[in-house]
């Protein structure tokens, strides 16, 4: 499975990715629409790999983001409401194959601890489009501030 994973690293030219696992940006829509912190395009789509043993840190966006599953094993979305409700998505075969993060929830993603060599190709769509600026990489600190009651999965989900 290992091998599967490199393997569309190097077919996708998928890259690293800041909050862990590797992707690349296959659509961006040439329609471009106003939002409060200004013109996005009206959607983007990315490839995005997460191989065992890394993990989506907890992050955030200022838009929806759909996740769509493509191929490898399933894929564990934890999310994590403004009221500090924890809610976890598996997404793969046999599971949900699509889930839609609300624009401003934090969110992060992980394989189960328990396999090796395996890795999750997914889609991601995002409306309105993507950009770096509309992105919040998680402070554990904050967060554990925040939700105290989920401190374990913050810790273990968060960059330093």
């Amino acid at each position: 499975m290992k091998n599967h994973a490199h393997q569309y690293i190097t077919q996708l030219e998928l890259e690293p990715h800041p909050e862990g696992g590797f992707y690349k940006r296959i659509y961006e829509s040439p329609l471009l629409c106003q939002t409060p912190i200004g013109e996005r395009p009206l959607s983007t789509s990315i490839h995005y790999l997460l191989e065992s043993g890394d993990f989506s840190a907890w992050h955030r966006i200022k838009s929806d983001e759909l996740w769509y599953f493509n191929d490898g094993h399933h894929l564990n979305i934890h999310t994590l409401n403004q009221s500090g409700q924890l809610t976890s998505h598996k997404l793969g075969k046999g599971e949900k194959i699509s889930v839609c993060i609300p624009a401003n929830t934090w969110f992060c993603a992980e394989l189960d601890r328990h396999t090796e060599s395996v890795f999750s190709l997914v889609s991601c769509m995002v409306s309105p489009g993507f950009d770096f600026e509309d992105f919040e990489l998680g402070n554990r600190e904050d967060l554990v501030t925040i939700y105290p009651q989920h401190r374990d999965i913050i810790c273990r989900l968060c960059r330093e």
